[in-house]
């Protein structure tokens, strides 16, 4: 038989204690409340399976009508990464056209070569061909000149492919390039990350070239160029440009990025911008359409990341400052309906109340995933059926995610800020700025157009695009990308950085960039301090709006069409607006005036002509002084 011991007098107690402990924080401490989440079940629809995109080799023939004074792309290959060219001419708002045709491509004064240039891919009548358009004053920019049949064309004596290069350098002594080459990241850019050599892309110098526009940085010439008689120019570029824009858009550039974020890394964007002043300057009737709604030179959203306890209250604060400032914002919202190892369920009773009335208030509320785990990057992309309350992610620690998907996370976290705070989610922000290959057409599928997922100094543009199918090379979705610019997380704290990041702003304000402000709410002085300083300052430069407004302005400026042709002593301007836009710019020659009414609203000052709304067509008459 075994001996028992008595209980103590304390070991009576405990179970007393412990329910009056109970008791206590049952009546005395805040508990979660679910009670508008009672009875939810969806989303209904199952989101269809994720196929690739009805790209093929032959869909650049859709972008293949124009008038000739549109820049004229010639195909050599279509299998190649001729998307990174056509998004870079989209993006700049450069009127243009793709064909296969050397004789429908030199009836243009502009004509981009791509993506190569050698007996392969252009038979001897064609180069004749080229050869004609420049000896009668076009235009000739070719990627990747290989071979010798063309060297005296371009002016080169050999030329040598390698995989020995990731900086380039303007020689900007070089009267041909312009003059905003000013800052030290304009005037060498990067083409790969010179830690790892391996993923360097694969280039071609010139030897004996006439002109250098830019070399490598070991010197070699990476860009050249020729005058001919006649005011003609040919000029060599010594890698495959769509490849290198496509692959740093899909953030795959192997962090060839010399900076993360908080800093200027344009590598991206000046090539788009030498494309858009290659254009204006060889064109007599150029025109391309800003990158900014209203006339403004600045595009400013202000976005918060809500995906802890504390920054639910906060947001009231940031909402009260933002509309004393009459400034519109984007709040990316985690939908987190239970406690786990990051913090409890704070997607309650008492946050969809707040949430209505932030959304009443003109903010727009985005989505923030549900789990927001950190290992999202790697989450399977789940089956396109996952609903609440059946989809239960739960983070376990560090790298301990279980029961996730994207599509779980994007459809489940939609429909509960859409259902329960009666809005309709249409931005998507992932937790840690995690992106796994099947996010952008994730997003498509499930409903979202519009994300801002990566820093532009990371994918070295701080420009909109189209986000690419698997983040890959040969289709893009519909959902737009807009980077961040600033975020709240690294040293030094926001309110010591408010100077710095106005730098930033106005220079990316040189060129219509966009400025995308990242703050977690959980605190308030430093950050509250940022934006209350940074806020009047902006406004005087920016427009300011959320990330749906300006995707808004951004995919309906993307369908513009515009062709410009002169008839007798006049120039005829037809815009085409499949979608209605309003505050429109163009840039237009500073010698044109117009030649009949404005549409009412214009403004014409300058060669830029503001439109304050454009629906379906019209016709605007110049003429020249």
């Amino acid at each position: 038989m075994t001996d028992t011991k008595p209980s103590s007098p304390a070991a009576k107690l405990l179970p007393a204690l412990l329910l009056g402990l109970g008791v206590l924080i049952y009546l005395f401490f805040p508990r979660d409340s679910y009670q508008a989440l009672k009875g939810l079940h969806g989303p209904s629809e199952a989101t269809p399976p994720l196929t690739s995109p009805a790209e093929s080799v032959s869909s650049w023939r859709r972008f293949s009508t124009g008038e000739t004074s549109r820049l004229a792309v010639l195909l050599t290959d279509p299998n190649s990464a001729w998307m990174g060219v056509q998004q870079a001419l989209e993006t700049m708002g450069i009127p243009y056209i793709f064909t296969d045709d050397v004789a429908q491509a030199t009836q243009h004064r502009v004509v981009l070569v791509y993506p190569i240039i050698s007996g392969k891919f252009l038979k001897r009548d064609q180069q004749e061909g080229l050869r004609q358009h420049v000896s009668k004053g076009g235009c000739l920019l070719a990627t990747q000149v290989l071979g010798a049949d063309m060297k005296d064309l371009f002016g080169f004596a050999e030329v040598e492919e390698s995989r020995e290069h990731f900086e380039i350098n303007f020689n900007t002594e070089n009267a041909t390039l312009p003059t905003w080459l000013t800052h030290e990241r304009e005037r060498t850019v990067r083409l790969g990350n010179p830690q790892r050599p391996h993923t360097w892309i694969g280039t071609q110098h010139y030897q004996g070239p006439e002109q250098v526009l830019a070399t490598y940085q070991d010197g070699k010439a990476a860009w050249i160029a020729k005058e001919h008689p006649g005011g003609g120019k040919a000029m060599a570029l010594g890698f495959d440009l769509g490849f290198f824009i496509l692959k740093c858009q899909a953030d795959r550039d192997d962090e060839a990025s010399r900076s993360y974020v908080n800093d200027y890394e344009p590598s991206v964007d000046v090539w788009l911008r030498l494309l858009r002043d290659l254009y204006q300057k060889h064109e007599p009737l150029a025109i391309t359409v800003d990158t900014v709604p209203d006339g403004r030179r600045l595009a400013a959203v202000m976005t918060f990341d809500i995906d802890y306890v504390k920054s639910m209250p906060n947001m009231v604060a940031y909402r009260d400052l933002l509309k004393t400032n009459q400034v519109p914002a984007t709040f990316f919202i985690q939908a987190k309906y239970y406690r786990d190892y990051n913090d409890s369920g704070f997607f309650n009773d008492e946050s969809v109340s707040l949430l209505r009335s932030m959304q009443e208030s003109g903010i727009e509320i985005a989505s923030h995933s549900v789990a927001h785990s950190d290992m999202f990057a790697r989450l399977p992309a789940g089956t396109g059926a996952e609903v609440y309350p059946d989809y239960q992610p739960r983070v376990y620690n560090k790298g301990d995610t279980r029961n996730a998907t994207v599509m779980g996370e994007l459809r489940v976290s939609k429909y509960l800020l859409d259902t329960v705070v009666g809005t309709s989610v249409r931005s998507f922000r992932p937790g840690y700025l995690a992106c796994p290959p099947t996010l952008p057409q994730a997003l498509e599928a499930a409903g979202y157009r519009y994300s801002s997922s990566v820093t532009g100094a990371s994918v070295m543009t701080y420009l909109p695009y189209r986000k690419l199918f698997n983040r890959e090379y040969s289709g893009s979705t519909g959902v737009y990308e807009f980077p961040v610019t600033v975020e709240d997380e690294h040293r030094p704290l926001m309110d010591e950085r408010v100077d710095s990041a106005l730098r930033l702003a106005e220079k990316l304000a040189e060129y219509g960039g966009t400025f995308n402000v990242l703050s977690h709410p959980n605190v308030l002085d430093y950050k509250y301090r940022f934006f209350e300083q940074i806020l009047p300052r902006l406004k005087n430069l920016a427009w300011m709006g959320t990330i749906g407004q300006l995707g808004d302005w951004w995919s309906a400026r993307e369908q513009l069409e515009i062709d410009v042709a002169r008839r007798d002593q006049r120039i005829l301007v037809a815009i085409s607006a499949p979608q209605p836009v309003k505050g429109i710019t163009l840039h237009l020659p500073a010698s044109w005036k117009p030649a009949a009414a404005l549409p009412e609203g214009s403004k014409l000052e300058t060669g830029r002509l503001y439109l304050p709304q454009i629906e379906n067509s019209i016709l605007l008459t110049f003429s020249e002084r």
